[in-house]
């Protein structure tokens, strides 16, 4: 099938309670609080489920005309994460700490209006503010993009140079001065918001199979670049962004005009099953998972901004806890 037609206006999108994943957790499931985080137990990584592999090249998503394979619907079938905790590896000794932020709007703090006397927007700024408090010295990186998809954090767009790369010289010399390098990564909305809105028309099994793929190859070598380089790294699970209210509550002129209501169906799965992906190469590589797929945080009114897309400044601050709140579980 030919590709959908490029929309008059592309859009940028995305998107103290620790949530990595324990055995009581399952995808499908979810509990959403209203305005504040989840209760969970103690946080390990979950058990190794290999990703699927294959030979794909990755996405150009500067290139949404680019057509995608054919073929039939995919399965309508649910999934469930992997189960049996591993060990968090790379636990953070004392002293301050090189906190890396890589990811896209979310991590850059699209959405977040008032962000107070802090340095920054989003929960990074939040993030950093309190681990000075816990750990005095530590620094921020934040590398987060408005619009980048997991090719764009490994590859750097245009001018801009890639996160994991920048990320990986901050290790790097974090290394050379016997400090703790933590990595937070929360990356794939926009791997979604592109498949979907720019894939096939109708979309097919064979897109989304080929998406999967390139997604697994790319969390792989993200979470393996940074574990193999020395730091200790979180990642964050994606909410179920067919939720959202700029797709679920359209207005009368959609900013996602291409997106049917059978993709956002499978949209719906597809969140699943970049989960998956997520759990497996975390428990494979010893990462930690903070759970935001358990959340109501992108579909609450008090906790989403007016955009219906990214998290507002109350948002942020219950993120930042989530986050804090992994980084205490792990520092000794």
């Amino acid at each position: 099938m030919p590709p959908r037609k490029t929309p008059r206006t592309i859009l940028i999108l995305p998107a103290l309670t620790l949530l990595i994943l324990a055995l009581a957790c399952t995808l499908p499931g979810r509990s959403a609080p209203t305005g504040a985080p989840p209760t969970t137990e103690e946080t390990t990584p979950l058990e190794e489920s290999a990703p699927p592999t294959g030979d794909a090249a990755p996405v150009d998503e500067t290139t949404p005309e680019a057509p995608a394979p054919t073929g039939e619907p995919a399965p309508t079938g649910e999934t469930s994460p992997p189960v049996g905790p591993l060990p968090l590896q790379g636990f953070l000794p004392a002293g301050p700490i090189t906190l890396l932020a890589l990811g896209d709007s979310v991590t850059e703090g699209e959405g977040d209006q008032d962000p107070g006397d802090l340095d920054g927007y989003g929960y990074p700024a939040r993030l950093i503010e309190a681990l000075q408090a816990i750990r005095p010295g530590s620094t921020l990186f934040n590398f987060g993009h408005s619009g980048w998809s997991s090719d764009a954090l490994i590859n750097g767009e245009g001018d801009i140079p890639s996160e994991l790369e920048l990320s990986l010289e901050e290790v790097r010399r974090a290394q050379a001065a016997s400090q703790p390098a933590l990595a937070l990564v929360w990356i794939g909305s926009n791997d979604m918001w592109y498949l979907y809105e720019y894939g096939p028309d109708p979309m097919t099994a064979e897109a989304e199979a080929f998406d999967l793929e390139n997604f697994a190859r790319n969390i792989d070598h993200i979470i393996s670049e940074l574990r193999n380089a020395g730091a200790t790294v979180l990642i964050g699970l994606l909410d179920d962004q067919s939720l959202r209210p700029v797709v679920a509550n359209p207005s009368s002129e959609p900013r996602l005009p291409y997106t049917t209501a059978n993709d956002l169906q499978r949209m719906s799965l597809q969140a699943q099953a970049y989960n998956e992906i997520i759990l497996a190469a975390a428990a494979q590589y010893g990462a930690g998972v903070v759970d935001f797929y358990n959340t109501d945080l992108f579909t609450n009114p008090e906790t989403i901004s007016e955009d219906g897309i990214h998290p507002n400044s109350h948002g942020y601050d219950i993120i930042a806890e989530m986050w804090l709140e992994a980084i205490r579980g792990i520092m000794q």
